[in-house]
């Protein structure tokens, strides 16, 4: 005997709550710091429509979201699907579909690393500190793995 929960598209009202459960999540899995939705954002994210496995669909869309953000508001161009959206990618030039889950993981793991280097004044010790790096060293083989060089 299964439980019977109705499809997203039937509880809109749920849409801010798994929002919030998910971008929780993925900041923390991606440890970046915690962002919040904006309105508009929001509201596109309600009046989406929501396939058959919608619950799952959302974590993708919030992670996307969640990359495709440089600040700490994630506004309506980050919510895939929408015209004139950006993705997160490889240097954000390209959409984060396609590709094997290491492709994915990798590029996602090169935007959060160049971001948190940005944010620390391209310092290694605080960069790795921040991404809970057991030290710079560990943070030096992210980086050449990635390509990621000071600029000068």
């Amino acid at each position: 005997h299964g439980i019977a929960v109705p499809p997203l598209c039937e509880r809109l009202g749920d849409v801010p709550v798994l929002v919030d459960h998910f971008l929780r999540a993925t900041c923390e899995r991606f440890r970046v710091r915690h962002r919040t939705v904006s309105p508009a954002a929001l509201n596109l994210l309600q009046k989406r429509t929501w396939r058959r496995n919608n619950v799952r669909e959302m974590r993708n869309v919030v992670e996307q979201m969640v990359l495709a953000a440089d600040g700490e508001e994630i506004e309506a161009l980050h919510v895939p699907g929408t015209p004139g959206a950006l993705h997160a990618g490889v240097d954000g030039d390209h959409e984060l579909t396609g590709g094997t889950l290491q492709e994915l993981r990798g590029a996602a793991e090169r935007r959060i690393v160049l971001a948190a280097l940005e944010r620390n004044g391209w310092h290694l010790t605080n960069t790795a500190r921040e991404l809970g790096l057991a030290d710079h060293a560990s943070l030096s083989k992210v980086m050449k793995r990635h390509g990621l060089k000071r600029p000068r």
